[in-house]
């Protein structure tokens, strides 16, 4: 079996890229031979398994041409190496299947236009990469050559029935996939080690610990967090904010003037994420747009309370309110205020946690990945 796996910028590090290395490295386990196709002149990335990478020069600059330029060379590149199976995790129009990771583009502007400002709205509308996107996700969605849609959740298979014509026989819905097994040992030992890691990072042991986690706080919906805690200032609470943001210094600003200096503590972009699941008592995920926030399952497996915005597809693996809540409105500062005030009565207990984490344990990439290979595998 010949596997073509299509992903400009693999070397990233973000959900999505973890999840290309995994589905590469899966379907080599399954005596696949995988053919990675991506983007960029920097080294391969460090994979577990012979993939072959095969790096396809783009120009750097403007994104719509790089994404333009990488579906037509990835095209032309299939034309003379046909494959069994061609997976697109991305935004490419030819493909077998689609891992449809980044979801529905035509969703997610309609949902960002709600609550942009008048500047922010135009610039959705005019900007060439948004068009771009939309052009090849429709030609993409709608090829007669596609078998296979995968989707992370429900609402990303419900939004391509809603813009783009598609026989429903061909989408799929996989959640995403977490280390479960592989977090046991850090889950096990969270209680011995919540009060000297919450030392370490300058928190305050006794006072619950709220968890933000996300690259790009903007989409992930920091500001309206940060709104909503502005009047529970008085309680004992910690807010850490993980994850890299180019306005970094914006965002300090914000959360100084809403007299959230003592409360909010920016730690940037971390390797190791584990310790800051052991310290937290909650999550919060309060998305504009999310087909599946990764961060979802990898709180619950390591016992978290998951607080969420309906616009996240993670939002569909909890079990409310045992071990999380779905938030009505992330623009309303107040309701989201009173889901804050009713988190911080739910400390973390070894109790809750591993009822958190015993929620998710179906959800082992073992279990996820399987379901996905043998999907493509299939007549």
């Amino acid at each position: 079996m010949k596997v073509t796996l299509l992903k400009p910028k693999a070397k990233n590090q973000g959900g999505l890229e973890k999840a290309t290395m995994r589905i590469a490295s899966y379907f080599v386990q399954r005596g696949a031979e995988v053919t990675l196709l991506t983007t960029g002149s920097s080294k391969a990335p460090s994979l577990p398994a012979p993939i072959n990478t095969i790096r396809l020069p783009v120009y750097s600059w403007p994104p719509f041409i790089r994404l333009e330029q990488f579906d037509r060379k990835t095209a032309l590149w299939q034309k003379s190496n046909p494959s069994d199976v061609v997976l697109g995790l991305d935004r490419t129009r030819t493909q077998t299947h689609i891992r449809a990771g980044n979801g529905v583009h035509a969703a997610f502007l309609e949902t960002r236009l709600r609550s942009a400002n008048v500047f922010k709205r135009i610039s959705l509308t005019i900007n060439p990469l948004h068009r771009k996107i939309l052009q090849i996700e429709k030609q993409a969605y709608e090829s007669p050559e596609l078998k296979k849609i995968f989707t992370n959740s429900r609402m990303v298979r419900d939004e391509i029935f809603s813009y783009y014509a598609v026989d429903p026989t061909k989408i799929e819905v996989i959640h995403n996939g977490v280390e479960w097994y592989e977090m046991e040992v850090d889950f096990s030992c969270w209680a011995a080690k919540k009060s000297s890691i919450c030392q370490s990072l300058g928190l305050h042991p006794d006072r619950f610990q709220f968890l933000f986690v996300g690259n790009g706080y903007e989409r992930k919906g920091l500001m309206p967090l940060l709104h909503a805690l502005a009047p529970l200032r008085d309680r004992p609470f910690d807010l850490s904010i993980v994850g890299k943001e180019r306005a970094m210094h914006f965002y300090r600003r914000q959360a100084a003037n809403l007299g959230l200096g003592d409360n909010v503590h920016f730690f940037g972009q971390q390797n190791q994420i584990r310790p800051f699941y052991q310290a937290a008592d909650a999550i919060v995920i309060p998305s504009f747009y999310d087909p599946f926030a990764n961060v979802t399952v990898e709180a619950l497996a390591m016992g978290l309370y998951v607080l969420t915005s309906k616009h996240n597809g993670g939002a569909e693996i909890l079990t409310v309110p045992t071990n999380g809540q779905v938030l009505p409105d992330i623009n309303d500062p107040i309701s989201f205020a009173l889901y804050l005030d009713e988190t911080m009565k739910r400390r973390k207990t070894e109790q809750s946690a591993l009822l958190a984490r015993q929620s998710v344990q179906h959800l082992d990439f073992s279990h996820q990945l399987n379901i996905l290979v043998d999907s493509c595998y299939a007549p």
